[in-house]
């Protein structure tokens, strides 16, 4: 999971129409653009200091089933979420105005991810656990502009990556109820745009119900809520969520605007239109925050502790897996293939039960 998001200068321009025609007005810069920085605030504090940070994924129109439409920038619903705070369901963007960071508003959450009941313990709570959903739906203010190129600074000011435009939605097929795992999507290229570490890429290993996992992407607090996309078509295929070291999963997009606005699979792109191209508004990095609200702070902001925690928890549960996975494949071999079975998964349902409370416990504790 990550809390950060990241800058792009731009300057507006107003073009002589003749000497007897006034000059045309300016576009404002954009505030909801792909891979900037967005900045969250508790309920009971008007200040942006030590708040959260994330980044912004793909901004657009979604027209509804019955019609309506409207302006929206998707994000991580995490970014909302903290263990001992009231995060507002509302986003700032940090931008660089008048020798300073200030903190203009681009919108408001309109839908939320609903997370999964979690049983007592059962096989597949561990399942439901890595893949629970993770998206939130920012409704625009009226006259936030919105562009549809994707590019990014890292937490210092390096960059910007190169605009990359978001021509639409990658369109997975939604696996079966019976289906939890689909390898239709291996090795193709897919690269994130974040405000904490800029722009990376890799390769797609495998889907669940509601992400992608891919390797090499590499997401570190603060990217949490960035465009993913695959940077052969420039199709927006999900959003940053957790990073355990070079293995990562990213959020759907499809999956995201089908459950917000009940599109049905497979007409994700005749409901959500990205923005056009559009001058981006100067995103303030990360470290020119952090300079002007604690002068006497170091320039960059580590993550999290418990980040290691979960990372631990997660390669466990993974081990565990792939432990019971080739036991399993030795089944037919054994000399009482039954009783080899009921063994096989009870020890599987005791390991769940365990390593699913370890994640959850890690996951709050990162949360908090």
């Amino acid at each position: 999971m990550s809390k950060t998001s990241l800058p792009a200068t731009f300057a507006a321009a107003c073009v002589a129409l003749g000497a007897l025609t006034a000059p045309s007005a300016a576009a404002a810069p954009a505030l909801a653009a792909p891979g900037a920085p967005i900045a969250m605030q508790f309920n009971d504090s008007d200040s942006f200091a030590h708040t959260a940070r994330c980044s912004q994924g793909p901004a657009g129109t979604v027209r509804t089933p019955d019609g309506h439409t409207q302006q929206v920038m998707v994000t991580a619903a995490h970014c909302f979420e903290s263990k001992s705070k009231t995060v507002l369901p509302v986003v700032f963007a940090p931008v660089r105005e008048g020798g300073g960071v200030q903190y203009p508003r681009v919108g408001a959450v309109d839908k939320q991810r609903t997370p999964f009941e979690i049983g007592n313990g059962e096989l597949m709570d561990f399942y439901r656990i890595i893949d629970e959903p993770d998206w939130a739906m920012v409704r625009l203010d009226q006259g936030v502009d919105a562009s549809g190129t994707s590019t990014s600074r890292d937490q210092k000011g390096r960059g910007p990556s190169s605009p990359v435009a978001i021509t639409g939605v990658k369109d997975y097929r939604n696996l079966r109820a019976d289906e939890l795992i689909s390898f239709d999507n291996a090795g193709e290229p897919v690269c994130k745009d974040g405000m904490r570490t800029g722009r990376s890429c890799g390769v797609q290993m495998f889907r669940t119900q509601n992400f992608v996992w891919h390797f090499g992407v590499g997401y570190e607090p603060g990217d949490s809520g960035g465009i993913n996309y695959d940077p052969r078509t420039g199709e927006a295929v999900g959003l940053s969520i957790i990073g355990f070291g070079p293995l990562g999963n990213s959020q759907q997009v499809d999956r995201a605007v089908e459950d917000a606005y009940g599109i049905p699979d497979g007409q994700v792109n005749q409901a959500f239109t990205p923005a056009a191209p559009a001058d981006r508004a100067d995103f303030a990095p990360l470290y020119e925050e952090v300079a002007q609200s604690s002068p006497q702070a170091p320039e960059t902001v580590d993550g999290p502790q418990p980040r290691e925690m979960l990372d631990n928890a997660v390669m466990g549960a993974q081990a565990d897996a792939a432990q019971l996975s080739a036991e399993a494949a030795q089944l037919p071999s054994a000399p009482n293939p039954v009783a080899a079975a009921q063994d096989l998964a009870g020890r599987a349902d005791a390991a769940a039960r365990g390593r699913a409370g370890e994640v959850r416990a890690a996951i709050d504790e990162y949360l908090r």
